[in-house]
């Protein structure tokens, strides 16, 4: 009897340490918009594609992230209005590639020259209200987007620094971008 229960001991000894060391699931962040030390959610986004407007320039699209309390009201597959309250963070990016948004490092442009991979024009506004135009609203001066493109779903980070008290302005976006011609 002594030798069943050292064994049957040992086994469950044995099988708390194996089941203990399983592989971890990858964590994947929040999406989210942090200024200033404060973390602001982003639940959906989309591309609106211009095309490319000369031939040295990138496709121009603006790509706009935003919060669920911010809905995009449609009419013939076109963006009719926007209404709610929440958060957004608006780019003006520079593609490389036409009708999606490709892969890569953007950087800021403060010269609008419109050349691929860069960005220029992008702002974040903090609890928008879209019926009465108000929001705490920062523009950013410099910092770079990150893209990168997988099936249908868009990992995208940021890394920026808005106007004038040069406060840092990081995301994270994962998830379905849907793009609209206004070609």
């Amino acid at each position: 009897m002594l030798h069943f229960t050292k064994s049957f001991f040992l086994l469950v000894i044995i099988t708390f340490i194996f089941s203990g060391c399983k592989k971890d699931d990858e964590i994947v962040p929040k999406n989210i918009v942090t200024y200033d030390g404060t973390d602001f959610e982003l639940a959906s986004g989309l591309i609106l594609d211009f095309g490319q407007l000369s031939s040295s320039q990138g496709n121009a699209q603006v790509l706009f992230l935003y919060s669920s309390g911010i809905k995009i009201h449609e009419s013939g597959g076109k963006i009719d209005s926007t209404s709610g309250t929440g958060h957004t963070v608006y780019f003006e990016i520079f593609s490389p590639t036409s009708t999606i948004l490709g892969d890569g490092e953007y950087t800021f442009d403060p010269y609008f020259t419109y050349k691929a991979k860069t960005f220029s024009n992008s702002y974040t506004v903090f609890n928008a209200n879209y019926a009465t135009s108000q929001g705490e609203f920062h523009e950013i001066m410099s910092g770079k987007v990150v893209v990168k493109k997988e099936g249908n779903d868009y990992t995208i980070t940021f890394d920026c620094k808005e106007d004038l008290a040069g406060k840092q302005l990081t995301g994270f976006y994962k998830g379905s971008l849907k793009v609209y011609d206004e070609k």
